[in-house]
């Protein structure tokens, strides 16, 4: 027969092992790479081809149409850095003929971004551009730029990935 005592030790067991379960398993290290982030300061990117998300372009509405920036071969090593306050693309050592092109023309140029208002300032004075911060997450950066009409595009998007 058995005793009483007997039956009530391993329910007690049973109980602290399902508690540690519960208070272990449930937690898990976030690694999701699309979750937003808010700061670009310190990080390292390069340009590419693909867009991983286009869920994160401007709002699909008619009228509305994206172009993406054609990346030349001279651009797909460039590194752009973004320090504190600070851009700097580095061209790895691969030269474009006619520079960086459009909106990323200076190699070392202030920046701000505002992160209410996802918007990103790039150079000072009277020499800056406004850029639009799509997407911003551990691994993507999507930029836009908006066009004129004129041209049947709305923006011109900037892809990146972490480096």
């Amino acid at each position: 027969m058995i005793s009483q005592h007997n039956f009530k030790m391993p329910f007690k067991y049973i109980a602290y092992l399902s508690i540690a379960a519960l208070l272990f398993g449930g937690c898990t290290k976030d690694d999701n790479e699309d979750t937003p982030e808010d700061d670009l300061s310190n990080t390292t990117w390069i340009a590419t081809m693909t867009d991983d998300n286009p869920g994160t372009n401007p709002p699909a509405a008619p009228g509305i149409n994206v172009i993406y920036y054609p990346w030349r071969d001279c651009h797909m090593d460039d590194s752009f850095i973004f320090l504190k306050d600070r851009l700097t693309i580095n061209d790895n050592g691969t030269l474009c003929e006619n520079g960086i092109d459009l909106v990323l023309n200076t190699k070392n140029q202030n920046y701000f971004y505002d992160v209410a208002t996802k918007k990103l300032t790039l150079g000072s004075g009277n020499e800056i551009v406004v850029l639009d911060v799509f997407e911003l997450t551990k691994n993507s950066l999507k930029l836009g730029v908006p066009l004129s009409p004129s041209t049947n595009y709305n923006y011109m998007l900037f892809l990146f990935k972490r480096k």
